[in-house]
Formats: C-alpha cells, sequence, structure tokens
C-alpha cells in the first residue's frame, strides 16, 4: 500500500529554476541577474558573462587532459550563455534606443527619421536577388573578355594578312 504525503510539500526538481528565455527578456533580466545552472559537473551560479567564461575554462581544461567529449558539453554550455549574453545587451541597447527619443527634442526626433528612412533605402537586397546580381556581373565579364579576344583575333589576322601581302 502507499503511503500519504500527511500534508508535506512534494519535492519537484528543478521547480524554482528560472526559464530565461524570450519572454522573461522583457525587461526581467539584466547583465548583472544570477542565473543557476544545472551543467554537466553540477550545479554553477553566477551571471551570463560569468557562467559563459566559467564553462569556456572547463571546457579548456578538459580538452587537456584529453576528454573531447566532455569539453564538447562544456563549450555547449558556453555558447548557451554567450548567447544568453548578447540577448540581454541587445535587450539594454532597444531600451536605451527608445528611452533616448523621449529626452530629446522635436527637431532631433526628424533627423533620426531621416536615418531610419535611409536604412530603409540602403536595405540588402534578398539572397537570391544578390546571388543574380553577381550572376549577371560574371556573365558580362566573360562576355567582355570574348570580345576582346575577338578584337586581338581580328587585329592578328589583319596583321597576319598585311605579312602575306607585303
Amino acid at each position: 500500500m502507499r503511503q500519504q504525503n500527511n500534508g508535506r510539500r512534494r519535492q519537484n526538481r528543478g521547480s524554482n529554476r528560472r526559464n530565461f528565455n524570450n519572454a522573461n527578456l522583457n525587461g526581467n533580466i539584466n547583465k548583472n541577474t544570477v542565473i543557476d545552472s544545472s551543467g554537466p559537473d553540477g550545479r554553477q551560479r553566477g551571471s551570463a558573462a560569468q557562467l559563459n567564461e566559467k564553462y569556456t575554462s572547463l571546457a579548456s581544461d578538459a580538452s587537456s587532459s584529453d576528454d573531447r567529449i566532455l569539453a564538447e558539453s562544456y563549450l555547449q554550455f558556453a555558447d548557451h550563455y554567450y548567447r544568453l549574453q548578447k540577448k540581454i545587451e541587445l535587450n539594454n541597447e532597444n531600451k536605451e534606443a527608445k528611452i533616448k527619443p523621449e529626452l530629446t527634442s522635436n527637431s532631433n526626433n526628424s533627423s533620426i527619421e531621416e536615418i531610419d528612412e535611409n536604412k530603409k533605402n540602403t536595405k540588402t537586397p534578398s539572397r537570391r536577388k544578390r546571388g543574380f546580381h553577381i550572376r549577371e556581373a560574371e556573365l558580362s565579364t566573360l562576355e567582355n573578355n570574348e570580345e576582346s579576344n575577338e578584337v586581338k583575333e581580328i587585329k592578328n589576322d589583319k596583321n597576319e594578312n598585311n605579312d602575306l601581302l607585303i
């Protein structure tokens, strides 16, 4: 027969772990936020930058002791925290960009709008169009080379004909 809890709280593994995904980057996390990481060697604690550095150093230690699998595991964790760190930085930049226009006057806002319009106009074409333009450029250079070769051949033919006449 199964025993009852008698009102005791059930222990869930990882129940107090925070999930730092895109939804939580709306302002709930910053570069100093302490994160609990349960990596391959146990629990690590620190900011995203600290965890990235820690796992990178652990990976180099594992690599130097010829444990490639553990080193790759550490590198994957380091990559995760590197990406998280970059998301936090982008989030902070977006916050600053939102605050900055509010502090400046309307005349400055018009110059910002002009810069935004210039960015829109200088948008890179799609990958397909870039490939098409590259192929066109290659074909035009080939055509130019062929034309120049034809011109050289005609000149050579004329020179040969002149030599024969003389």
